[in-house]
């Protein structure tokens, strides 16, 4: 006796729900209120108890009985209220000013001193000493200079070549004489300007050599670099009068390169050195007219 097939299901048979609950079961509400850690919470804007007073009375309540009398402030406290508040308007004019930091009281604004920018560096560079050695030389190229302002440094420069009266006419022999100034806006020089200078003398080489001593007398600090060069290191290269005063800063540099044939010596370093002294203070009297 053969045994039918049971029926098969068809492919688009419903499934059973899973989720279908069994008869009689009552469906829990998804969003009903839930005891422990889903357990409403204290509003985080619910009245507070007052700092000088009770706790509020409750909603429905009797109303609180009324705080005791507040204890008068002592003349003190407004006393001490009225200097904060005038210490606060007072720090805020100066932000506003940009007094507050200021060089005075411990960097921030530019101390330059009195020295006005100028565009062109040589009109303030007579070279009246140098000029009692040298005379300068009056080709359109002997002079150039330049002038910069920028946000955070001026700047000029000013090179002037000087001729020597008693050189013959086909010498090679070139001097110069250029003067560099510097109106700092954004940083104080101070810190790093006895390093800048003394720093040379680590530069020095077997053919050529560099001195700095400090100069008494100009701006807040200045010091003078003198190059020698030759196997013996005794010949005058050049020499740099460098000074600081405030955040401003001047440097004025001579250098001579003769020819080996040349007959006329050169001036004697005392000699150059009086003659960068004399013309730097004229220079830097000039800036700060």
């Amino acid at each position: 006796m053969s045994i039918p097939n049971p029926p098969q299901p068809g492919p688009y048979q419903q499934n059973p729900n899973p989720y279908q609950q069994p008869p009689g079961a009552v469906s829990p509400q998804p969003y009903g209120q839930q005891p422990g850690a889903y357990a409403q919470q204290p509003g985080p804007y619910a009245q507070q108890p007052g700092p000088y007073g009770r706790p509020p009375a409750p909603v429905g309540g009797p109303p609180a009985p009324p705080a005791g009398p507040r204890k008068p402030t002592p003349g003190w406290v407004w006393g001490l209220g009225g200097v904060v508040v005038a210490s606060a308007l007072w720090a805020g004019a100066l932000f506003a000013t940009g007094s507050l930091g200021s060089s005075d009281g411990g960097g921030g604004e530019a101390d330059l001193a009195g020295y006005q920018f100028t565009k062109n560096l040589c009109d303030a560079t007579k070279l009246e000493a140098f000029q009692k050695e040298y005379d300068l030389d009056t080709d359109s190229t002997a002079t150039t200079h330049y002038g910069s302002r920028q946000k955070g440094l001026d700047q000029g420069y000013c090179s002037h070549k000087l001729k020597d009266p008693e050189a013959a006419a086909d010498s090679y022999a070139s001097t110069y004489v250029y003067s560099t100034a510097r109106w700092h806006k954004a940083s104080d020089p101070a810190g790093e300007f006895a390093s800048e200078w003394k720093g040379f003398e680590d530069q020095s080489q077997k053919t050529y050599g560099y001195t700095t001593k400090a100069v008494s007398g100009m701006g807040d600090e200045a010091y003078l670099v003198t190059e020698k060069s030759g196997t013996d290191k005794d010949s005058l290269t050049s020499m740099t009068l460098a000074v600081r005063e405030g955040w401003f800063t001047a440097e004025m540099h001579w250098s001579s390169y003769g020819a080996p044939d040349d007959k006329k010596t050169q001036p004697k370093a005392a000699e150059i050195e009086t003659m960068l002294k004399a013309d730097t203070r004229a220079a830097m009297g000039t800036l700060k007219k």
